[in-house]
C-alpha cells in the first residue's frame, strides 16, 4: 500500500450528511454534530458567550483542513470497519474531543457497544472530559477516565500541570535527569532548597512555573508536579482488540510508544499519532514498518506539503498506521 495515496479514501465521507440544526448557546459544533462547551476552547480564542444560540450548518471534512482531516478519516475510517463492539483510546485526551467524536460517528454510520479510554496528565482536562461525555450523552462512568501522565513506565514523573485545555504538556521536557537537574540547581542559587523540599513532601509540586511551548506571546504554563503515570501496556493488556488508537502526546509518544510496540501490533487495528518532532516521527514509522504495518499517511510536522489534491498545512505531523494481520475478514 503507497504511503499517502489519497486516492483509495477521497470517498470516505460521501453518503455522510452533515450536522444542521440549532446549537445551544455557548457552544460549538462539528460536522458530526459533537457539542463543544466553548469554556473547553478558550485558551485558543473563544469566547463562550458570544458562540452557539443559532442554526449552524455544518460541511464534511476536506482534504485541505490539513491536520484535521486526517482526524476525521480516521474517525470514520476505524467505524466502519468497526464489528460487533468498539474500543477507542485517545492519549493525551484534553476534553475528550477525539474520544467523543469517534463514538458519535460510530453510532451515527455503524452503532454498535463501544468502550473509550481518555488519558490525561492534567486533572481539569479529565474534568473537562468528563463533562464533555455527558454533555454528549455519554456516561463517563462506563468508560476508563484516567487521570495520569503517559510514559514508558510506571515511575511517577514530573509533569506540568496548568493552561487546561491547552493540550500542550509532555513529561519529555520537564522529566528528564537534566531537567530534574535544572529544578535542583535553580534551588539551590535561589537558596532555596528547603523551599522546594517542602512543596515536594507536601504538595508532590516544585512550585517551579514554566512556559509550554516556546512562544512568548502565548501564555500558557504549568507548574512542575509529580504526577502519576500509566503505560500504553497498562492500558492495553485487558482489552483483546483495540480498534482505534489516537494519540497527542507532544513528543512523549517516544517514551510511550517503543516499550508497547509488540502488544500494540498483535493487539490493535489502527493507530493515528500527532507527531512533534522529525527524530520521533522518522522513528517511530519505522517502528510500526518493522512489525509489518501499512503506513497510510505519513507527513512530518512543521512543514507545508503540495499534493495533487490540496496543499497541507502542517503544524503537528500525522502518521496513521494500520495493522493487516488485525483487519476483520469479509
Amino acid at each position: 500500500m503507497a504511503v499517502n495515496d489519497f486516492a483509495p479514501f477521497l470517498n470516505t465521507f460521501e453518503g455522510m450528511e452533515p450536522f444542521a440544526g440549532y446549537v445551544d448557546k455557548g457552544f460549538l459544533t462539528d460536522f458530526i454534530g459533537q457539542r463543544i462547551d466553548g469554556k473547553f476552547r478558550v485558551l485558543w480564542g473563544v469566547d463562550p458567550d458570544a458562540v452557539g444560540d443559532a442554526e449552524a450548518q455544518t460541511r464534511l471534512p476536506e482534504l485541505a483542513d490539513g491536520e484535521g482531516w486526517f482526524e476525521h478519516f480516521n474517525w470514520v475510517a476505524a467505524a466502519r470497519e468497526a464489528r460487533g463492539s468498539y474500543t477507542m483510546m485517545t492519549l493525551g485526551s484534553c476534553y475528550g474531543g477525539q474520544a467523543v467524536g469517534s463514538y458519535l460517528t460510530l453510532q451515527a454510520i455503524n452503532p454498535m457497544p463501544a468502550m473509550l479510554v481518555a488519558v490525561d496528565g492534567v486533572p481539569e482536562n479529565m474534568e473537562m472530559t468528563r463533562q464533555h461525555f455527558s454533555n454528549n450523552g455519554i456516561d463517563p462512568n462506563e468508560h476508563w477516565m484516567v487521570e495520569a501522565a503517559m510514559s514508558g513506565d510506571n515511575k511517577p514523573v514530573l509533569f506540568p500541570i496548568g493552561s487546561p485545555g491547552s493540550g500542550a504538556q509532555n513529561c519529555v521536557d520537564t522529566n528528564s535527569t537534566a531537567a530534574r537537574m535544572a529544578i535542583l540547581e535553580l534551588a539551590r542559587r535561589n537558596n532555596s532548597t528547603d523551599n522546594l523540599a517542602e512543596n515536594l513532601l507536601l504538595r508532590n509540586a516544585t512550585d517551579l512555573t514554566v512556559p509550554l511551548v516556546p512562544n512568548p506571546d502565548v501564555d500558557w504554563t504549568g507548574e512542575i508536579t509529580f504526577v502519576s503515570a500509566v503505560t500504553l501496556r497498562d492500558l492495553l493488556t485487558p482489552f483483546p482488540r483495540v480498534d482505534y488508537v489516537e494519540a497527542d502526546l507532544q513528543e512523549s509518544e517516544r517514551l510511550v510508544f517503543p516499550p508497547a510496540m509488540d502488544l500494540l501490533t498483535k493487539k490493535v487495528r489502527r493507530v493515528h499519532l500527532g507527531t512533534h518532532g522529525d527524530p520521533t516521527h522518522d522513528m517511530l514509522e519505522g517502528m510500526f514498518r518493522e512489525r509489518g504495518w501499512d503506513i497510510l499517511f505519513s507527513y512530518k510536522p512543521r512543514a507545508s506539503y503540495q499534493t495533487e489534491h490540496a496543499t497541507l498545512d502542517m503544524n503537528d505531523g500525522v502518521l496513521t498506521a494500520v495493522h493487516p494481520a488485525m483487519a476483520y475478514s469479509s
